[in-house]
Parts: C-alpha cells; structure tokens; sequence
C-alpha cells in the first residue's frame, strides 16, 4: 500500500534526509521509502507499506504518531488510496 506525506515545513531542526532517516527507523519492517522531494514551498515523502505479511494500518498509525510528536505543521497530510488525511484528525 502507497502512502504520501505532503508538507509545507518541516519541524525546526530537521532536514528532509533527517526526516527519511527517522521513518525508515520507524518503520521497521512494516514498509520503506520509495522516493521524496522539497521545494522551497513543500515537499513530499512516498513510502510503501508491508500489506502481505501484516496489516498496513501498523505502519499508518506508526507514520501518524511519528509525525504527530515531530511536531509537523498542522496543514501536513498523509495520502491513502488518492485521499489526503490531516496528521491531527
């Protein structure tokens, strides 16, 4: 299963290498990263999510829960299945 993080910022102190950095460690063996971007506007992480051998929603909660205590800015998303979610809702 394919999920998108869209930011505008990032957390103060924090690079997007950081970023990717702490998501690989986060989510083990539950998915991995598959491509990302930033502009001086936004930026963007894909990451796939293990869905053969265990349920994806570990690795959804895992990657909501990262960016909930990083302290992401509020407009910041995560796409499933074409539909953006905010990381607070």
């Amino acid at each position: 299963m394919e999920l998108m993080i869209h930011f505008k910022g990032l957390p103060e102190g924090m690079d997007l290498d950081r970023m990717k950095a702490e998501l690989d460690y986060v989510l083990e063996d539950s998915g991995w990263l598959t491509g990302s971007g930033q502009t001086a506007q936004a930026g963007w992480v894909e990451l796939e999510l293990e869905d053969e051998r265990r349920n994806p929603k570990y690795g959804i909660l895992a990657v909501k829960e990262y960016l909930q205590k990083s302290r992401f800015p509020a407009e910041t998303t995560i796409e499933l299945a074409g539909t953006p979610v905010g990381i607070y809702e």
